[in-house]
């Protein structure tokens, strides 16, 4: 679905507040073959491990961009999201000093064909708060959470590299992290 080989890359907002994360179905850094080949070396944990039915792997062509995945964070807790045609809302909502709730919202569309419809409710599976992809979303926030009471005189700093949040055309980069806390450490009063 995804690869690193794969054209991708952050759009970051001036002030770092929003970005755009997205791959396109296309492999631009090295050739399809090259590709399969740097991912052929990847041992899996057991052999023979698939999917029972990997048609929700599937994608339609519904925007014309030959985009496979977008997120789009808006800032302060706001994402729309994209992963093939599961379309879908995510919402971070603080519940007090301890708690937060995520929402999840997928979209559909009045318009969209028995096959898109089924396409979309499959593709659901792969994200959300019980995703085989992505269970982690909620759970990271989670351990940050839990790891914060009793260390708030405390601070720490891990850097991939650069102070700058601007934007790249590659997905491996920590930019929008660093444009998020660009402004939200003002607002805070830091």
């Amino acid at each position: 679905m995804s690869r690193l080989t794969s054209e991708g890359g952050v759009d970051i907002a001036d002030n770092g507040a929003h970005h755009a994360s997205y791959t396109r179905n296309k492999i631009d850094r090295v050739g399809a073959a090259e590709s399969d080949q740097l991912y052929a070396g990847i041992p899996s944990l057991r052999e023979n491990f698939r999917l029972a039915d990997p048609g929700f792997l599937s994608m339609i062509e519904e925007f014309g961009d030959d985009t496979t995945t977008q997120i789009l964070s808006v800032f302060p807790n706001f994402v729309l999201q994209q992963i093939q045609n599961s379309i879908a809302l995510r919402l971070v909502l603080p519940k007090g000093p301890d708690k937060t709730e995520l929402q999840w919202v997928y979209l559909g569309f009045e318009e969209d064909t028995p096959e898109l419809s089924a396409l979309r409710l499959a593709q659901a599976n792969l994200v959300g708060p019980a995703g085989y992809v992505s269970m982690e979303d909620g759970a990271v926030g989670n351990f940050i959470q839990r790891a914060l009471p009793g260390a708030e005189s405390e601070s720490s700093v891990l850097e991939m590299g650069g102070f700058e949040h601007v934007s790249e055309p590659n997905r491996t980069t920590e930019a929008s992290i660093r444009g998020f806390w660009h402004s939200y450490r003002p607002l805070m009063g830091f």
